[in-house]
C-alpha cells in the first residue's frame, strides 16, 4: 500500500499499471491477482483508501484526493458494479485445473464443467463474437494456453471485439511462459480496454 501511495505522490496523480511495471515494484501486476492478495489493478485505489482509513495512516491525503477526483470524473459508483460478474470471477480464481493439460480445449472443457456444477448456464464457441465460453449469455470468457507475444496481440484484438458485444469479459491464461509479456499485456488491457463501463478481468492459471 505504501508503494502505491508513494508512487502516486511522486507522479502527482494515480499511477497506472505501466508506471508500476516500469519501476519494477513488487509484487508484479500478475502477483497482485494471486493469493494472498486477489487484487485487480482497477480495485487498488479503493483498497488503498480503505487501508489509509483503517490504519489511520497519515501523509497520503493528496492521494485520497486523487482517488476521490478520479471516482467523480469516471462516475464510478455502485450502479456500475455487477455482483454476478464478481461472483463468476471469484469462482474462476478459486478453481484449479485437475492437472496440466495438453491443449487449450481440454482446459476449456474442464472449466465449463466446473462452472456448470455451480449452476451457471454455459455456451461454447457462441455468440456474435464467437466467445470461447459465454455464461448466461452475458459474461464472456476467452482462453489462451502458453501464449507467445503474437498470441497476446491476437488476444487483445479478440477482447476488443468481445467488448463490442458484452460489457464484461474474462481473459483466462493458462501456462504463461514468462512474466514480461504477461505484465505488458495486462498493462495494455488496463490502459486501453478497461474504461467507461467495460471490464476485462485477467486471470492467470
Amino acid at each position: 500500500m505504501r508503494q502505491y501511495g508513494d508512487l502516486a505522490l511522486e507522479l502527482e496523480e494515480l499511477p497506472n499499471s505501466s508506471d508500476w511495471i516500469h519501476r519494477q515494484l513488487r509484487p508484479q501486476i500478475s502477483g497482485l491477482a494471486k493469493t494472498p492478495h486477489f487484487i485487480t489493478w482497477s480495485d487498488l485505489p479503493q483498497i488503498f483508501a480503505d487501508w489509509v482509513e483503517s490504519e489511520r495512516t497519515t501523509g497520503y491525503e493528496k492521494v485520497i484526493d486523487y482517488i476521490n477526483k478520479s471516482a467523480t470524473k469516471s462516475n464510478v459508483n455502485l450502479e456500475k458494479t455487477d455482483p454476478e460478474f464478481d461472483r463468476i470471477v471469484d469462482a474462476i480464481r478459486l478453481w484449479s485445473p485437475a492437472r496440466r493439460r495438453n491443449s487449450e480445449g481440454e482446459y476449456k472443457i474442464e472449466l465449463r464443467s466446473h462452472l456448470e456444477s455451480l449452476g451457471y448456464v454455459v455456451n461454447e464457441e457462441f455468440g456474435e463474437s464467437n466467445f470461447d465460453l459465454l455464461i448466461g449469455k452475458r459474461y464472456a470468457i476467452e482462453t489462451k494456453k502458453d501464449p507467445k507475444l503474437g498470441d497476446y496481440d491476437r488476444l487483445f484484438g479478440q477482447l476488443a471485439r468481445h467488448l463490442q458485444h458484452q460489457r464484461h469479459v474474462v481473459a483466462l491464461i493458462f501456462d504463461a511462459p514468462g512474466e514480461d509479456n504477461f505484465s505488458n499485456f495486462s498493462s495494455l488491457v488496463d490502459s486501453y480496454l478497461n474504461k467507461e463501463n467495460k471490464i476485462v478481468e485477467i486471470i492467470k492459471k
